[in-house]
């Protein structure tokens, strides 16, 4: 299982203290936006001087007879990135050695190897047990190099993560339990009144596509407006009406014009909640407008949980499929925000094509 996170805020990129080993630890999940368990993270370095932070991927720790295994993900984002220099951190993975030596040396010699091949340096690597307060950090190549991890809480990185509007979890499953789907009750009420609205939609749209297409559009506007007022109320008949809005894909992808820029924020309100509240198989479709909302805000974490919530609802979808190959392949969310704007634009066009005005 890995996760990234895409290149963090200005704010965030540049106050790591990169020279001080603790203080990477202690920034670790802030850039992730969770304390990490029994996991590799890659923190890339970009820049000719090495002292800005880009992609931060972390990997579960594999086993121990198969840890060349991490190497397929790490090294596409790297050359993605062009990444020009690497930090490793071991959280977890055991107990340091009757030595002293941090666990896990065989993984880190592993990929500090495919690293410089790929010719990116790493700078350092380092193991902790936890990214908690006062635990001990031991570096890999140095054995007198150590340190105690200062409290991640009070660090200037949790200051620019605070003011970049991002939370950090205490672990990966507190931050995967925002999008727990509702009640199943609450579900199946909701399955039942999508046949009728999808059987009204396809006559609808088998009648005058252009005119249900800017139909179907209103309808998530009006919705998106409603969150902005913060009015917006979860109602069967509103979730149904909008999940099959969305299943029409030029709408679905119109919407994505609200993945940045000043309705960002209301926009991922909504696909939050929608993911939460339509069943499957049509909760992928918010899902995965949740998953480009959030790597195009640089909440990597997040849009990695709403993909795989996209792909459990309908393996097969478009969209979270080249989303995906997006995150494996580590590409900055300034990439990805010109592709997701110019196909919100086509999308839009071809719903105006009639000629009519939309919203």
């Amino acid at each position: 299982m890995a996760a990234m996170t895409p290149t963090p805020p200005p704010a965030l990129a540049s106050c790591v203290r990169l020279h001080d080993p603790g203080e990477v630890v202690a920034a670790v999940p802030h850039l992730l936006g969770f304390h990490p368990q029994e996991s590799l993270v890659v923190i890339c370095l970009t820049g000719e001087r090495r002292s800005r932070v880009g992609l931060c991927l972390r990997l579960d720790l594999p086993p121990r007879e198969d840890e060349t295994a991490v190497l397929d993900h790490v090294l596409p984002p790297l050359r993605g990135q062009r990444a020009s220099g690497v930090l490793l951190v071991v959280v977890g993975g055991g107990a340091r050695g009757r030595r002293g030596g941090p666990p896990r040396r065989a993984l880190v010699t592993a990929v500090e190897r495919a690293a410089a091949e790929a010719g990116v340096a790493c700078l350092h690597s380092v193991w902790v047990a936890a990214t908690s307060a006062d635990e001990r950090w031991f570096c890999y190549d140095e054995d007198a190099c150590s340190g105690r991890v200062p409290d991640p809480a009070g660090t200037v990185t949790a200051a620019a993560s605070a003011l970049a509007g991002f939370v950090t979890f205490a672990d990966r499953a507190a931050l995967a339990r925002l999008l727990d789907p509702d009640p199943p009750a609450d579900l199946h009420r909701r399955s039942e009144l999508l046949g009728p609205v999808e059987e009204t939609a396809d006559l609808e749209r088998a009648l005058d596509a252009g005119r249900a297409a800017r139909a179907d559009l209103s309808a998530v506007h009006r919705a998106l407006e409603q969150v902005e007022r913060g009015t917006f109320v979860v109602t069967d008949e509103d979730v149904a009406r909008i999940a099959v809005a969305l299943s029409e894909t030029r709408v679905r992808d119109a919407c994505m014009s609200w993945s940045s820029g000043p309705r960002s924020a209301a926009a991922e309100r909504l696909w939050l909640v929608l993911t939460r509240a339509t069943p499957p198989p049509h909760r992928a479709e918010p899902a995965a407008l949740l998953a480009v909302t959030a790597y195009l805000r640089g909440d990597g974490a997040l849009a990695g949980l709403a993909l795989e919530a996209s792909r459990a609802a309908a393996p097969e979808h478009a969209l979270a499929r080249l989303l995906g190959r997006a995150l494996a392949a580590g590409l900055p969310p300034d990439r990805v925000r010109r592709v997701v704007a110019d196909g919100a634009e086509e999308a839009r066009l071809a719903i105006e094509s009639d000629g009519e005005d939309a919203w």
